[in-house]
């Protein structure tokens, strides 16, 4: 009987294709975990917003006046002729804030990512959690059935306790193993990753992001194609001379508007690997089953485990039993 279950559970459950997820979704997204990723991000992102706070407490107050124009005049320019740049500009101290607390959860998340990313072991892919069920379940089901059928003939008893030894060392392996694995903590690890992303990773959150991650490049598409070069002029400034301007009066404008290019593609590699992940992302947060935590895998080891080392405990006395009340006659005559 515990054969069956432990070779069902993972068929009834969909664990075969929802471990396939889990391995796409920790192979998808595992560079921006790694330390030098986290810290490439976290660099990127002081970037941008030291930009955008200078942007919009020094640049923006000061280029009126620089341009000749009233702010309500400038404001009007700058809608008129850069929409994008505006409604950006207009947008920034709402969806900057958004991607902060992704790269916040990213780097807080990143040990448990590690942890979970290391189920059953940092050799073997998720793909094989299915099987240390459907294995052992199989093992255990041939074994029961050979023993029930065989094991009646007196003379057969030994392979009843051949079955009810393996089932013992079954049950042994089903205790420690979980526990020499760390998947308690592996899968607590996975719990809280699901818990701390799961808003972001639905259609609707991936959508919010997406939205936010368009206006941010358009913004920075128009700025440095079209609004810079325009300032420049206005200003009667070469490119050169613009440039230097900025660095001389807004330096983190500058600094960051130089490095636009290369920050943004990074930026657009990790939106489009959650737009990717969504549904392995879904399947992942739903092992054992969508109502169950993660957690509850350690159960579904170590209590079948302690079941079968009390049951195969149990029969193996009686095994010896019967092979005892075998007579010599009868043991005579099953030689001839």
């Amino acid at each position: 009987m515990i054969g069956a279950v432990l070779f069902l559970f993972p068929l009834v459950t969909g664990m075969l294709s929802k471990a396939q997820s889990v391995d796409t979704l920790t192979g998808d997204l595992r560079g921006s975990f790694e330390p030098d990723a986290l810290i490439q991000t976290r660099t990127d992102m002081n970037t941008v917003q030291a930009m955008a706070d200078q942007l919009q407490a020094e640049t923006l107050p000061a280029l009126p006046n620089a341009l000749g124009m009233p702010p309500e005049q400038f404001q009007g320019f700058m809608s008129e002729n850069f929409p994008d740049v505006a409604s950006g500009i207009g947008q920034l101290d709402t969806i900057l804030p958004k991607f902060q607390g992704l790269v916040t959860g990213l780097e807080t998340q990143a040990p448990n990512f590690r942890s979970a990313d290391q189920i059953p072991t940092n050799f073997l892919p998720s793909t094989t959690v299915p099987y240390l069920f459907l294995v052992p379940g199989a093992v255990l089901f041939v074994l029961a059935g050979g023993a029930l059928v065989l094991g009646r003939n007196p003379a057969r008893s030994g392979l009843s306790r051949v079955a009810l030894l393996v089932t013992v060392a079954t049950g042994v392996v089903f205790v420690i193993a979980p526990l020499i694995l760390s998947v308690p903590a592996k899968t607590q690890a996975v719990d809280d990753l699901t818990a701390a992303f799961g808003p972001i990773f639905t259609d609707e959150g991936v959508a919010a992001v997406r939205s936010d991650m368009d206006v941010i490049q358009k913004m920075s598409d128009q700025l440095q194609a079209e609004t810079a070069p325009a300032l420049a002029e206005a200003l009667r400034m070469d490119p050169t001379q613009f440039q230097s301007f900025m660095g001389q009066n807004f330096p983190a404008v500058a600094a960051g508007m130089g490095q636009l290019n290369d920050i943004l593609p990074r930026f657009q590699a990790l939106v489009a690997g959650m737009e990717q992940n969504v549904d392995n992302f879904q399947a992942a947060a739903s092992i054992p089953t969508a109502t169950q935590p993660t957690t509850t895998l350690t159960w579904w080891l170590i209590v079948p485990g302690i079941a079968l080392i009390v049951l195969g405990g149990l029969g193996i006395p009686a095994t010896r039993h019967a092979e005892s009340r075998t007579t010599p006659r009868e043991r005579t005559l099953q030689g001839v």
